[in-house]
């Protein structure tokens, strides 16, 4: 293989221990066993070795290839987590690809090819990269022998993945070169296509049957080996269901020996693939080749077969239940824990009216029975807008806000990281192996959460529940405050006058309530001015309606700039004006009235006009009493107005200037 350059930049991730090497890994699906192993595995090789491990892990899987047009815009926005890093700045790549979504393979053998620091790939071989693999060849194959040989099977079929997945492609060749070295039956025929998961079991049942029910043999083949312990579970839960039994009536056989393989009824025979030491040898490899030293372009690592009661090597009377129960009740206990801070969450994450108060109750949730040691919500400048990440250059230059988390029992320190920086400097400094899973809504990039978890503790399903929680509540906030800004906005429009910004008449009757009550309490006077420009025909006859538009401007501002406390400066329609005004007497009064002709005149000064504009201004004022029965305050408002009115018009019979 082509060694490939190890330099590294200038600009380091952060102040990092003397020596310390940095190493990125890529997973997805860490709440599936084998996955979990893995990881497991890679973090016993690397404890006391001086190396910091940074997990970049999305949850995007091949749950949703079934029904995939349904969630792949959650997809592109889980795509993002693997963008992140710059990996320049890494001194080694591992992967994990056998869990990852199909439509992820491809990009990311790109981001592989890229890179300049060695790459590691788990559980597949890639070239151009060093492969750490099960030995797919031996463990199935041992599987397919054990049939044979031990239970004297000559009719099995084959139910397999997806035909991109290479893993499934593989297993299909194995399965028909051990039957065709024994000379029996291998034909295409023999393959039945299901999905990866319990659900295709009913439909590969119904068509096993219909094919033995016209070749009119048995009414089962003697027995189904299954691509993987999950579509082992299904098929046998199918045959079930239409009365069959396992392994009496028909063999069923998976691969990979999750956990629920160990606890099914009956219990699977398998292959044990060597996740945890798959993981184990692929981080000892990576130390190996950081310390100069040559490794294989290859390693695979032989599995272990499982018998159990789905082949009849274990009596069916054998139970686990004590087992079960046990682990029941702990996932029980995890699983009210977690709802809880989840119901938290959210009821709180609903009342916050500001973002800061959004951010101290997601914070408040990590410190609740998450199973997070350690968590830090890192937020993407401008997060609100939804931004749509689809390559690393447009995250290069991305500011990230740690906005809320906690870090060793106490809230995290909140601030903002230097461009290219994903973990806060302690969080980057300290030993501990951390997580980044991406935040976001569907497609759209809000940022990503820094977990420590407990592997051993919870389920990481849980994770993946809580996290998503943290997205909805984030985008929740934020369609909420939109639509307040929206009912704001509309509220503003609804009762403003688009040319000159003062109130319209919506907006004199919608205060002149509540001016109304705190005059009478108070037994101050209130005021209404009616204000109408005497010369405005004139100005828009000789100098044009622009002109006279600013006109109105002029006077909408003299009103508001000879404003002495809360007046409510209102255009009413055409030129005419209206203030409502609390708390005024006759000193108050003439002083407006002086003040408004005053702003007139500096402002057409200084706008150098040749005109003059002039007003007529009338003023009711009284303290108000009460309400008669049956009369409206809004009667009251319009008997305010009409008395300003007769009063305006007064001093405008009499040209006032």
């Amino acid at each position: 293989m082509e060694e490939k350059r190890t330099e590294r930049k200038e600009e380091e991730l952060s102040p990092l221990p003397a020596g310390r090497k940095t190493v990125a890994v890529f997973i997805s699906a860490l709440y599936e066993d084998m996955v979990r192993q893995t990881v497991d595995g890679l973090l016993e090789a690397a404890r006391g070795e001086n190396v910091k491990l940074v997990f970049f892990a999305s949850f995007a899987d091949n749950h949703t290839s079934k029904n995939y047009d349904l969630y792949q815009d959650y997809d592109v926005g889980d795509f993002v987590v693997y963008l992140l890093p710059d990996l320049k700045k890494y001194d080694a790549l591992i992967t994990f690809d056998t869990y990852m979504t199909g439509s992820f393979i491809e990009p990311i053998d790109r981001l592989k090819k890229a890179v300049a620091c060695p790459v590691f790939t788990l559980g597949t071989v890639k070239e151009g990269t060093y492969s750490i693999v099960n030995d797919q060849d031996l463990s199935f194959s041992e599987l397919i022998e054990h049939l044979i040989g031990h239970h004297g099977c000559r009719d099995l079929v084959h139910v397999a993945g997806p035909v991109e997945r290479s893993f499934c492609l593989e297993r299909i060749r194995i399965f028909q070169n051990t039957l065709s070295a024994h000379g029996l039956p291998c034909g295409d025929d023999r393959i039945y296509y299901g999905t990866l998961r319990p659900d295709c079991g009913p439909e590969i049942v119904e068509k096993i049957l219909a094919r033995y029910a016209e070749e009119g043999k048995r009414r089962l083949p003697e027995a189904i080996v299954c691509v993987n312990d999950y579509t082992a579970i299904g098929i046998i839960s199918a045959l079930e269901d239409r009365g069959f039994r396992v392994p009496q009536d028909v063999i069923v056989t998976g691969y990979d020996d999750i956990l629920r393989a160990q606890f099914n009824e009956p219990s699977i025979t398998t292959s044990a693939q060597p996740f945890f030491r798959v993981g184990e040898n692929g981080m000892k490899l990576v130390l190996k080749r950081l310390r100069g030293e040559p490794i294989e372009e290859k390693t695979a690592v032989p599995g272990v077969l499982c018998l159990r009661q789905s082949c009849g090597c274990e009596p069916v009377s054998v139970h686990k239940k004590d087992t079960i129960r046990e682990k029941y009740i702990r996932t029980v206990t995890n699983l009210e824990n977690l709802a809880l801070s989840n119901t938290n969450l959210i009821l709180g994450g609903a009342i916050c009216e500001t973002a800061e108060e959004l951010y101290s109750e997601i914070e408040k949730g990590c410190l609740r029975e998450t199973g997070f040691q350690d968590a830090a919500l890192c937020l993407i400048d401008g997060w609100d807008q939804k931004k749509l990440i689809q390559h690393r250059y447009t995250l290069k230059e991305e500011t990230f806000n740690v906005v809320c988390g906690t870090w060793h029992g106490k809230p995290v320190r909140r601030q903002t990281l230097p461009k290219g920086r994903l973990l806060p400097d302690e969080m980057m400094q300290d030993d501990v192996p951390y997580y980044i899973f991406p935040i976001h809504h569907l497609q759209y990039f809000l940022g990503y959460f820094i977990v420590n978890p407990r592997l051993k503790e919870m389920e990481q399903l849980h994770i993946k529940s809580w996290l998503v929680s943290v997205s909805t509540v984030l985008i929740n906030w934020l369609f909420r405050n939109q639509l307040k800004n929206s009912v704001q906005e509309l509220d503003y429009l609804y009762q403003t006058d688009m040319l000159t910004g003062l109130y319209n008449r919506w907006g004199y009757y919608r205060f002149f309530e509540s001016y109304y009550e705190e005059c009478r309490a108070e037994g101050d006077e209130l005021a209404v001015f009616l204000i109408d420009m005497n010369n405005m025909k004139k100005i828009n006859d000789v100098y044009g309606h622009a002109e006279g538009d600013f006109c109105l401007c002029v006077l909408a501002e003299a009103m508001q700039k000879s404003a002495l406390t809360d007046e409510i400066c209102v255009r009413t329609g055409g030129d005419e004006f209206v203030v409502l005004a609390k708390h005024y007497d006759q000193e108050k009064e003439e002083r407006y009235r002086r003040r408004i002709r005053e702003q007139i005149d500096e402002r057409l000064e200084a706008a150098g006009k040749q005109y003059q504009i002039t007003v007529s201004i009338g003023c009711c004022r009284s303290v108000p009493g009460p309400v008669a029965d049956g009369v409206s305050l809004q009667s009251v408002a319009e008997t305010y107005l009409k008395k300003a009115d007769k009063a305006m018009y007064r001093e405008k019979k009499h040209k006032p200037q």
